[in-house]
């Protein structure tokens, strides 16, 4: 209310409840609209559904282990790679941790070492990058 209706005093027209306001479409009926089926409803739910995916920890303490980081990634899940077992052989580690960069490369993921006292690497696959900042 404005300082000129104070002044005026103005009387507000009388508001009707709310009706439901029914109008028909034009050139049918409620029968002429498409309705879904439930099994397409469905198909549109799955279509849209998030793939699940994981974070797996792979202890590797010999080459056997390196193929399943292989699998991990090509399924889509994010890997960490404990070499800390292979700390004693130094020779063996560099090999592994070679293996596992060529891996990585040829399958277009992402590695990077997440531990500062401990040889932890994590290892993504191609939908996912390492920000390194």
């Amino acid at each position: 209310m404005g300082l000129f209706d104070k002044i005026i005093k103005k009387e507000e027209p009388k508001r009707n409840p709310l009706n439901p306001i029914r109008k028909d479409v034009e050139g049918g009926s409620i029968a002429d609209i498409d309705v879904i089926p439930l099994e397409e409803d469905e198909l549109a739910k799955e279509l849209v559904k998030p793939e699940i995916r994981y974070i797996k920890k792979i202890v590797v303490t010999s080459y056997t282990d390196l193929e399943r980081i292989s699998e991990e990634i090509q399924e889509g899940n994010i890997v960490i790679a404990d070499l800390t077992p292979l700390e004693s052989k130094p020779e063996v580690l560099e090999k592994v941790a070679e293996q596992i960069k060529g891996m990585v490369h040829a399958l277009g993921g992402d590695a990077a070492k997440i531990s500062k006292y401990e040889i932890k690497l994590i290892v993504t696959p191609p939908d996912i990058k390492i920000y390194r900042g």
